[in-house]
């Protein structure tokens, strides 16, 4: 039963991840740009600030429209499955025999399991065997992803802006810098964990995407400077 939470709950996790990374990137760059182009602290945290709201607002927003789009999407495709298996239910069971012995069953045990998932419920035999679709779940989903979506943005954010906050003028674009890189290699090690691949290329990834961006913006500030 813990090892099938775990599986449940490794989706959302992996999508936290991203929407971390996508704040430490997205405030790191334009914190990392207004520091070398001279601007002052107060300036700093507004722009930072502006970053978490209009950034993690526009992350939950389009992780509802994604949820809730899915779930319809699903939702029309069970119901167009449930009225095909009404109009013709001998013909859509030939179906499901046939998606057996694809599959590799010989056409006894093909039609066996197919009359069997049947019985037992016609359009979950369907959905899985067809639509790869194991269940619809709810449409309230959408609302905890969106407000998780923009709670992690904002986490990793916050990263860049409490470094910047409290480090002294002289030292925050190249101590900030190398902050940044070690939260997006963490963050490189979480994904590894979840996702079973190699953490030295997720970890690499990470770094030099992130360096790559807010290589970028110091130039940009430095020559606005």
């Amino acid at each position: 039963m813990v090892r099938d939470t775990l599986k449940a709950l490794r989706p959302h996790a992996q999508a936290s991840i991203a929407d971390i990374n996508d704040g430490i990137t997205s405030a790191a760059g334009i914190a990392e740009g207004f520091a070398s182009a001279g601007a002052s602290t107060r300036t700093l945290l507004l722009a930072g600030t502006a970053v978490i709201i209009a950034g993690g607002s526009a992350v939950a927003g389009a992780r509802y429209t994604e949820v809730r789009t899915e779930w319809e999407v699903n939702r029309a495709l069970l119901e167009e499955e449930r009225a095909s298996i009404e109009a013709d239910p001998a013909g859509e069971l030939e179906e499901l025999v046939g998606i057996y012995e694809a599959k590799g069953l010989n056409p006894r045990l093909a039609r066996q399991v197919a009359e069997a998932l049947t019985e037992l419920d016609p359009v979950a035999a369907h959905a899985d065997a067809e639509l790869r679709l194991e269940k619809l779940g709810s449409k309230s989903e959408a609302l905890p992803a969106t407000v998780t979506a923009g709670l992690s943005y904002g986490i990793g954010a916050a990263v860049p802006l409490a470094a910047m906050r409290w480090l002294p003028l002289h030292d925050r674009v190249t101590v900030t810098f190398v902050i940044i890189l070690i939260a997006l290699g963490v963050t490189g090690c979480f994904a590894a964990w979840l996702t079973g691949l190699p953490v030295l290329r997720l970890v690499r990834r990470n770094v030099l995407l992130g360096g790559a961006i807010m290589a970028a913006s110091i130039l940009v500030g430095l020559a606005l400077h």
